[in-house]
């Protein structure tokens, strides 16, 4: 308790804010001997309960303190006069092309064969063609192959099933 009051002082807190880390210690409280519970008969490898309570308690504290500074910057009020390059980027539409990019490409891999999907996000992670195929126990040009047919299964998969769309939707 008294980290989490120092804490406020320095950061001239209101009572309520007292109020609040009681309540986190309550938390911790109530968390560890929920555990305690839970272990019965059999001691807690805990040798120092109050040097644990009172990390536990700083980290709740801090999370919660860091939760709180993140939901205030998201929130922060814009004051001073309206700025035209502000509005501009606001209006960006590019964000939106790039969301609907990754969005088609999450539905084309989850369509993808296990195999295909593997190799795709070891590109994805910049591994070469070489350190694949050596991860596979295949040449280059193997793993070049087939993963051009893997890709070519995945098209022929998503052509079928866009048909058998068009296909309801028309008729």
């Amino acid at each position: 308790m008294i980290h989490a009051t120092r804490e406020f002082e320095r950061q001239g807190s209101t009572p309520e804010a007292v109020a609040l880390a009681a309540d986190i210690c309550e938390a911790v409280l109530r968390s560890v001997a929920k555990a305690f519970q839970r272990r019965g008969e059999y001691a807690s490898s805990i040798e120092d309960l109050e040097s644990y309570l009172l990390t536990a308690f700083r980290h709740r504290f801090r999370r919660f303190l860091k939760t709180e500074h993140e939901r205030r910057e998201v929130f922060q009020p814009f004051s001073g006069p309206l700025s035209l390059d502000l509005l501009e980027a606001a209006q960006d539409t590019q964000w939106v092309s790039e969301l609907e990019r990754k969005i088609a490409v999450r539905q084309i891999t989850d369509r993808m064969d296990g195999w295909t999907k593997k190799v795709w996000q070891a590109r994805q992670y910049g591994y070469s063609w070489k350190e694949i195929s050596t991860w596979l126990g295949i040449t280059e040009h193997q793993a070049k192959m087939k993963f051009q047919y893997g890709l070519e299964k995945t098209r022929a998969g998503l052509l079928r099933s866009l048909k058998a769309t068009w296909v309801k939707k028309s008729g």
